[in-house]
């Protein structure tokens, strides 16, 4: 399932990328592409897997990691949709700004029973415009997905275990020419939580699965 729901991001990317407008840029023109990719359809982006087998033991594993990308053109440039015009009526403006902030934590304790907790959590993003000289066309893509998927059982002893995924990814694009302006921004929030437990000589298992993309394109003429 997992694997499934990156595929289906890695595919919307690619998408959102090929309805990029192909024309011959004037002198002036400023193109541009980013990405991030959080594991793959070979390897997990993020990954916890806790094994307790008998005994008395407990396991904890706590995971965080932060992707920023931001890039400008010209450089710190601030797009005219937001502030009004700035500097001469001709100028060109472009900028890109990505994030992705996850975190997992996964816990164990075992008396005497068999527990598994797996927890795994990917994310992408894509972005691509094209802000052209003067009144040239404006185009702009992204794609932004995130798949997470927790199993957690408990068999024999008693015992319990837990695991939380939380990912927060946005992604911001603006530009503008003499034209006019273009602007996209997608975010996606994901909060998934399992847990189990129980007494000796029980068995519960669950397993929840979560897959969530988003895109969007535009030409501005």
């Amino acid at each position: 399932m997992l694997r499934k729901g990156f595929l289906a991001i890695t595919v919307l990317l690619f998408v959102s990328s090929a309805a990029m407008a192909v024309i011959p840029p004037l002198a002036g023109s400023v193109a541009q592409t980013q990405s991030f990719t959080i594991g793959d359809a070979v390897n997990t982006g993020m990954a916890t897997v806790i094994a307790l087998t008998h005994g008395d033991a407990v396991a904890n594993v706590c995971q965080s990691l932060d992707v920023d990308n931001i890039q400008s053109a010209p450089c710190n440039a601030t797009p005219c949709w937001d502030i009004g015009w700035c500097g001469s009526f001709c100028d060109v403006e472009a900028v890109q700004k990505q994030n992705a902030d996850l975190h997992q934590t996964s816990g164990a304790d075992g008396e005497c029973g068999i527990i598994n907790v797996n927890s795994f959590l990917d994310a992408g993003g894509s972005q691509e415009q094209f802000i052209g000289f003067s009144t040239s066309l404006k185009s702009q893509a992204q794609g932004l997905g995130v798949a997470a998927q927790q199993v957690v059982t408990r068999t024999d002893g008693a015992g319990g275990g837990g695991t939380t995924n939380d990912a927060s990814v946005s992604q911001m694009q603006a530009g503008s020419n003499a034209g006019g302006s273009a602007f996209e921004a997608s975010s996606i929030d994901a909060f998934q939580v399992s847990g189990t437990g129980g007494a000796a000589n029980s068995t519960t298992a669950l397993a929840t699965s979560l897959t969530a993309t988003t895109s969007q394109a535009q030409n501005v003429y």
